[in-house]
């Protein structure tokens, strides 16, 4: 290997002497010499230029259980009754301590700060919802859809081509010249490369795209696990919130949670297929649901129909891609076919089925795959079939929903298909009434049953010192069930009560046989924190803020259309919001769970009210009318404090983050229509909905979360922001100066 640096003796140059070559030679042989040693001496860590550090304080495993939503009065008062065994052994063992969240306390908007130990108005996620300045439209803040060129862009029919036609005249012309026939090879490969040429160029330009779309993560900060991955510390992290696109895990793996759309790019749009004629009619519902009628009359034996799939962002036409769906009815057996492109599924009355692959082509070349459940609710008077949202297909995804790319298929070799979309419990259509609390607890099963499979299959991996995994299902637990833990809710059914009563406390249970089940297996010098980001409080009646702000003079309408219903699939069709406010007389606007907007000249489009001294005593004049304000119908304070931003945060961009944030009081929530920008002819709704419990729009004070620790903390008044800290320090990681908390320190 290192005699080619030496000059052959044989060679003709005229170059140095013998003996010249001889010196040079030794010159050569130092020179690898003392290389191959630097390089030694690094590869031990001890060269002239160090290593990457490599943490090695610390406990040999750091477990994080995160649960949405579990609040700390209710896991307080179900241990003390003796329900909730192994969380109170924690308590016992080590900590167990309420923990402030986020303001607002939203699922993206804690588990952000949760991630990366900043506030948010440092990650620049605040609520679920943001503005554009320039439109006053809503969208979402959670990601940022982008594109990127789709291998050469502009210029692949160009360039795809012409590499198709080099391929083809080369092929023959080294042919020619095999058989000796170098001038007809030559001849056969100009021919065969300019028609390749004149072929494909009309064919990569149909069949393949400029452009592809691609999501941007628009959390701001790094998270703890790449922060320990750079130092060494592999970890695993299972579908913690705000991690789409999968955030880089150096040496780890990830798989991300809340932000991953269905294949449409929503939050989860269900399919429901009815003869039964309903309110909507055939049209999306307000949580973006597709209705879709059936012209079938009983004793029918078939009825085509389609499947909606994903929105076409690769080509002009067509604007949406759809399968072709004919359902086949046996009116007798209650069952029935469904016939898919190359497939059929059988389906008997209250049954669901598997996971069905579907694959919707784009293009001759261009196919999006992805996975749904059906379930046939009825086929007797009428037909009612459900399909979920259909999710990314794991081993083919559309986009990446994992780091590394293989990890998605590492996951499904260990567990088959679940369900990737980061809102997996369709709590839609149980709130819409499309699915009854029986099918949905199925469903509710069958979904944290595969993420309990998830935490068994790759706990144990010996090269992680760290891992993290978040569960969603007491949160969706306290949404949908919290009407049945309070009588005088307005969506109680005391028929129903005896049945679904103690849902919530079920879902604790489990909870905490997920804590017992991983304690069991902790190494013996192991460190388990359980957390979640927020609590729950129950949601009686809704406050229409822009409706209040319309009656107050703060915003002015110009129409008369005050009802119209805005859904969540507005967002992605690109509905028309604000159809009739007068913006050139308007100077506070709501929108998302509880931001408040001012209309500020020189920076929203229309922006009238001038900076300084006029918005600081417009921010005033809200605040204290809002929180004087009182609920004729109930004699409460529906909104129990109004902040500016500049008390929750301690730096952000103000083109951003929200002039203000009012927060609700007990039992109140901000509308839907609210959140949409909408502005209802009456101020307040009794919340009739199944979504029955809530905590978005909350003051902060009011829904705290919850910590253990299986060892003792020195902790008073944790928030949320001391996670990041603490979980850096248990490996002896310097803590950034930019992080908003500090660490928690063990008590012995």
């Amino acid at each position: 290997m290192i005699g080619h640096l030496v000059p052959s003796p044989d060679s003709r140059s005229f170059g140095p002497t013998r003996a010249g070559r001889k010196d040079k030679a030794h010159r050569t042989y130092r020179l690898v010499g003392v290389t191959a040693l630097l390089a030694l001496l690094a590869a031990v860590g001890v060269g002239l230029v160090p290593a990457p550090s490599r943490a090695e304080e610390g406990p040999s495993k750091v477990v994080i259980l995160g649960f949405d939503g579990a609040d700390a009065q209710m896991v307080r008062d179900w241990m003390d009754a003796g329900e909730l065994p192994n969380l109170d052994r924690l308590r016992k063992q080590g900590t167990f301590s309420d923990l402030r969240p986020t303001n607002p306390p939203q699922t993206p908007v804690s588990w952000s700060t949760f991630a990366t130990g900043l506030d948010p108005g440092s990650t620049e996620i605040f609520d679920f919802l943001k503005r554009d300045v320039k439109t006053y439209a809503p969208d979402f803040a959670m990601t940022k859809p982008s594109e990127a060129p789709f291998a050469f862009g502009p210029k692949n029919p160009l360039y795809l081509s012409a590499g198709l036609a080099a391929v083809a005249f080369l092929i023959l012309l080294i042919l020619g010249a095999l058989f000796r026939r170098a001038r007809i090879g030559l001849l056969l490969g100009l021919v065969a490369g300019v028609g390749a040429f004149l072929w494909a160029r009309p064919f990569v330009a149909e069949n393949v795209p400029e452009h592809r779309p691609i999501a941007i993560n628009q959390r701001q900060g790094t998270p703890f696990w790449q922060i320990l991955g750079d130092r060494g510390i592999n970890s695993t992290v299972i579908r913690v919130p705000q991690t789409f696109p999968p955030d880089p895990n150096p040496g780890g793996r990830l798989l991300s949670g809340l932000g991953v759309p269905d294949i449409r790019g929503t939050f989860g749009t269900y399919s429901f297929y009815t003869s039964e004629v309903v309110a909507q009619g055939d049209t999306d519902t307000e949580m973006g649901g597709k209705v879709v009628l059936l012209d079938v009359e009983r004793g029918d034996p078939e009825v085509k129909t389609i499947l909606y799939g994903p929105f076409n962002k690769l080509f002009p036409e067509p604007p949406e891609i759809f399968l072709p769906l004919t359902i086949s009815m046996d009116w007798d057996r209650h069952a029935v076919q469904l016939h898919l492109p190359d497939q059929v599924v059988d389906l008997e009355q209250g049954q669901w089925s598997d996971f069905v692959q579907l694959e919707f082509p784009i293009r001759k070349l261009i196919k999006v795959h992805g996975i749904a459940r059906f379930y046939l609710i009825e086929l007797d008077r009428e037909i009612k079939l459900y399909m979920s949202p259909i999710n990314i297909d794991p081993v083919d995804p559309i986009v990446p929903i994992t780091s590394p790319k293989g990890f998605a298929q590492d996951i499904h070799d260990q567990i088959g298909n679940w369900k990737t979309l980061g809102w997996a419990l369709d709590t839609w259509s149980l709130n819409e009434n499309v699915l009854p609390e029986e099918v949905f607890a199925e469903d509710f099963d069958f979904t944290v049953g595969k993420f309990e499979q998830i935490l068994d299959s790759f706990f144990d991996n010996p090269e992680n010192r760290l891992y993290c995994q978040v569960f969603y299902f007491t949160d969706r637990a306290g949404h949908m069930f919290y009407r049945f833990l309070d009588p005088t809710h307005p969506a109680y059914d005391p028929a129903l009560a005896p049945k679904w009563g103690d849902f919530i406390l079920q879902s604790y249970k489990r909870m905490d046989a997920i804590v017992g089940h991983v304690m069991e297996r902790l190494p013996e010098d192991g460190v388990l924190l359980v957390c979640s980001d927020h609590g729950f409080a129950n949601w009686k009646r809704s406050f229409n803020m822009n409706t209040w702000l319309v009656r107050n003079g703060f915003m002015t309408l110009k129409g008369q259309d005050q009802n119209k219903l805005m859904t969540l699939d507005d967002l992605f069709v690109e509905g028309q919001f604000w159809p009739n406010v007068d913006w050139e007389r308007t100077r506070v606007y709501a929108l998302g769970l509880g931001a408040l907007y001012v209309n500020l000249l020189g920076r929203e489009k229309y922006g009238i009210v001038t900076p300084g001294a006029e918005y600081d005593q417009l921010c005033r004049d809200v605040a204290e009318k809002m929180e004087a304000y009182i609920d004729p119908e109930t004699g409460e304070h529906p909104i129990f404090k109004v902040y500016r931003r500049d008390e929750m945060y301690n730096k952000f961009d103000p083109d951003i983050i929200p002039d203000m944030r009012a927060a609700n009081n007990l039992g109140y929530r901000v509308s839907w229509q609210t959140s949409l920008g909408g502005v209802p002819r009456e101020m307040f709704e009794e919340n009739k909905d199944k979504w029955s419990g809530d905590h978005c729009s909350l003051d902060p004070s009011l829904v705290h979360g919850i910590l253990f620790c299986n060892r003792p903390l020195r902790v008073s008044a944790p928030g949320i922001e001391d996670l990041f800290p603490t979980i850096l320090s248990m490996f002896g990681v310097p803590v950034p100066n930019d992080a908003d908390g500090k660490a928690l320190p063990f008590a012995n």
